[in-house]
């Protein structure tokens, strides 16, 4: 792997996990845990979903995405201020919503977990989330996708999440100075 990313030894890192509904992000975070735990120190793992509903933000425009990007990056500074490492998985694809974050978040790494939709809807993952008629990115919303990501994983669902959550923490090892 190419690139290498320094951290700032003061401050948690965020693990920003992204991809469609139904790529794989959530397994991927919640297999890679305990090893990104061992290899970063104390970590969690937190989702999208997860801050909405604690921070009781709802809607799902492309315009309520970035507002809520607002509240959740300032909980998760929140976190890594005090060395707490975060994998947060979201569906993201939006670069507005992306900049609001990086510009309060030091330790920013950037994953895509890429996959094909059409495979997803197909394969009737998160069936619910894509028979809803708005707001899906990725349908209704274009998804723009990350232009320079540290970590790419692809997805199309031949592997089992365990190996993908391998290939995962084998990168991060590799680019990642501690």
């Amino acid at each position: 792997m190419s690139k290498k990313y320094k951290l700032n030894k003061n401050k948690g890192i965020v693990f920003w996990i992204e991809g469609f509904s139904g790529s794989g992000k959530t397994e991927i975070a919640k297999q890679s845990h305990k090893r990104i735990s061992l290899l970063f120190g104390s970590t969690i793992v937190l989702s999208g979903d997860i801050l909405r509903n604690f921070l009781d933000k709802r809607g799902y425009s492309k315009s309520d995405r970035i507002k809520n990007s607002y509240k959740f990056s300032q909980f998760i500074k929140f976190l890594t201020d005090q060395k707490i490492n975060v994998i947060y998985t979201v569906v993201g694809l939006n670069y507005m919503a992306k900049s609001i974050y990086k510009k309060s978040l030091i330790n920013f790494v950037e994953i895509f977990v890429k996959t094909d939709i059409k495979k997803i809807i197909k394969m009737n993952k998160k069936k619910k989330v894509y028979k809803s008629n708005k707001n899906i990115v990725g349908l209704h919303i274009k998804a723009e996708f990350p232009k320079k990501p540290l970590v790419v994983i692809k997805n199309n669902f031949r592997k089992p999440i365990k190996q993908l959550s391998d290939e995962l923490v084998e990168k991060l090892s590799e680019c990642i100075s501690k």
